[in-house]
């Protein structure tokens, strides 16, 4: 295999490149053509990880944190990663913009909205859409985004550096087992490593890709009303932004992702700026503060909870949320770690974990507070209001029939309700304050008109099509996203129901949810259009590092391998993430992504064992050379 490498001049470690492209191809062609069958493989892994080895993670990642806190205040903090007179290859603007690009954007974009609102609207404590609840919503919300994910990669990224620059080892992950294997890190262990770091390079990203398609398709139709949700427009998106991921690749580190990592720095902070200014500033001002001693008070205790004493609910969402972020920023750390490790030379020890681990954390802090807070202050403010208008609004009374769910008769009793006009044909069930709400969920209700409907959160369902009301039409409604912005504010947005068409189109709830927050700022639709530019950005700058990760280990640890296998790990990456979108859309893309996650868990503990024990050895050889 080298020979032909040699022949055909391409740059690649014998063993480690065609394993992880063969394993990463075979995987790719069983989730196009056996979706179903793929996605209940994943499924069961994620299942078999969540429940037996929660405690694994959780333990670990807190145990990273700690760790990395130690060598921040120890006396190794001013060794420098390279030679005692190396200095840094990028100013610290860039080289923060860079490392801060690849480590979280399409995910902050993705949930910056979403998550913050799920949990109140859902919490795992305590009654739903609740003061107490929007607290705790963003308590955890900087649970999963905050200290504990940049902590890990400071770990990673940190031991890459140090054994790669100053200890003069190749750059890759077997370099790490130096103290622990010696020489035999060479062989068949070593390549068992690096093929493990490459594929958990190529899932972890793939999980990014994969949300990232899905929010500049609910963008763009959140807009112009195309392309249509699906899947197939999502991998047309996933293959034209990996051409300009590609083209960015030709150019190089210095150019391509350096610019494009400013360039999107500065789009996500005007837009963050912008919405701080235009929102609700001193509210959002008060939330930080609030916000970042709820944080430090509950750190602690988060940070070790395992739901051991809890209900089956409260260990489900458990397992849905802290689990699978633990799993997901586990099975990215390779990936992270070693494209933060490759644009870090130079810089100390303690400089370098300052600025991957605080500063990082704090604009996530302030990022989820100013999009979070303001969605929860939109979805509060329209509580208010529409109490208001329950109480105080003159609306006319008309006798409503409440239907049986399983007879799906009328129920004979006689009671009024008023009734608001939305629209033309539509029209919102209102519960006086005077009235029991013993029916404020039925399924089945009439309108004035007479019409039998369906009421679902707000939504008027046609009982035949189950496709809402619009304008007096009960045909396939498919212009849903339009349709709900108009009608719905944010909270209602997130809880309408998904509905399907023969098309199979998706209501996305939460990849549009962020478009319908901007809607309530002024200059939405450049506001809309910003976001989408951003999430196309921060898709180009993470698939370029990635391809350059997977390359340099690929590559047995060459700081700047050749451009055309790099273009063939970009390919390979877009092609991952096209598939698992096929196999079973968000639900795959988590699931592969935790499935590496478990093994490299167990790999990073033994890595921070590796650098304690060589610290601590050339602490020592110095003192006697002394």
């Amino acid at each position: 295999m080298k020979n032909l490498f040699s022949r055909l001049k391409i740059d690649a470690h014998p063993t480690v490149f065609p394993a992880g492209a063969i394993l990463a191809v075979n995987f790719v062609l069983l989730s196009s053509f056996f979706p179903a069958r793929s996605l209940m493989i994943l499924n069961l892994t994620l299942q078999f990880i969540t429940q037996k080895f929660s405690w694994l993670y959780i333990l670990s990642m807190t145990g990273f944190l700690a760790f990395i806190l130690y060598l921040l205040f120890s006396r190794f903090g001013n060794l420098r990663l390279g030679d005692d007179n190396s200095r840094p290859e990028f100013s610290r603007l860039s080289w923060l913009a860079m490392l801060f690009s690849a480590g979280m954007g399409i995910g902050m974009l993705f949930y910056g909205v979403v998550e913050p609102v799920t949990h109140y609207m859902n919490p795992v404590n305590g009654e739903a859409q609740t003061m107490n609840a929007a607290r705790d919503s963003m308590s955890t919300t900087l649970l999963h985004w905050c200290l504990h994910p940049w902590a890990l990669y400071a770990l990673v990224g940190l031991s890459l550096a140090y054994f790669s620059f100053r200890k003069k080892l190749p750059l890759s992950f077997r370099s790490l087992f130096y103290p622990l294997f010696g020489h035999k890190i060479y062989g068949w262990r070593g390549n068992i490593i690096d093929t493990l770091a490459v594929l958990a390079t190529l899932f972890g990203l793939a999980t990014s890709l994969g949300l990232g398609a899905k929010q500049v398709n609910a963008g763009l139709n959140f807009v112009f009303g195309w392309p249509t949700p699906g899947v197939t427009s999502q991998i047309i998106i996933i293959a034209c932004i990996t051409i300009l991921a590609l083209l960015s690749l030709v150019s190089g580190l210095d150019i391509g992702i350096k610019w494009l990592s400013n360039i999107n720095m500065g789009i996500a902070l005007f837009i963050l700026i912008f919405l701080f200014i235009t929102g609700p500033t001193m509210y959002l001002l008060g939330a930080i503060t609030e916000n970042t001693g709820n944080y430090l008070i509950d750190l602690i205790h988060r940070s070790f909870w395992t739901s051991t004493y809890s209900s089956a609910e409260k260990t489900e969402w458990f397992s849905a949320w802290t689990v699978f972020y633990w799993g997901w920023w586990i099975a990215w750390s390779p990936f992270v770690g070693m494209f933060i490790a490759r644009i870090s030379k130079g810089r100390t020890i303690r400089e370098f974990i300052l600025g991957v681990l605080a500063v990082p954390s704090v604009i996530a802090l302030i990022w989820f507070t100013v999009f979070g807070n303001s969605s929860l202050k939109q979805i509060s403010d329209s509580q208010i209001i529409s109490r208001a208008q329950q109480t105080s609004q003159d609306l006319p009374e008309y006798p409503v029939a409440i239907f049986d769910t399983k007879l799906k008769l009328p129920i004979t009793q006689d009671l009024k309700y008023a009734v608001a006009k939305l629209g033309p044909g539509e029209t919102r069930i209102l519960i006086q304050r005077n009235f029991k709400d013993i029916d404020q969920n039925a399924d089945y209700l009439m309108a004035a008109s007479g019409e039998i409907v369906t009421r679902k959160n707000g939504v008027l369902i046609d009982s035949q099509t189950n496709s809402p009301l619009k304008a007096n039409e009960k045909n396939t409604f498919t212009d849903r996203y339009a349709f709900q912005n108009k009608q719905l504010n944010l909270g209602q947005f997130l809880e309408a129901p998904v509905l399907q068409t023969d098309q199979k189109h998706l209501l996305d709830t939460n990849s549009t949810a962020m478009f319908v927050m901007f809607k309530a700022f002024p200059g939405a639709t450049l506001l809309i259009l910003l976001g989408v530019c951003s999430i196309v950005l921060f898709f180009v700058t993470s698939s370029d590092s990635a391809s350059l990760v997977a390359d340099i280990l690929a590559s047995g640890g060459k700081h700047t391998p050749g451009v055309g296998t790099r273009l063939f790990w970009g390919i390979l990456e877009g092609a991952l993430a096209a598939s698992l979108l096929l196999a079973g859309g968000l639900k795959a893309l988590q699931a592969g992504a935790i499935s590496l996650g478990l093994p490299f868990c167990i790999v990073i503990i033994l890595v921070a064992i590796g650098l304690y024990r060589s610290l601590c050895q050339e602490k020592a050889a110095k003192i006697e050379a002394d």
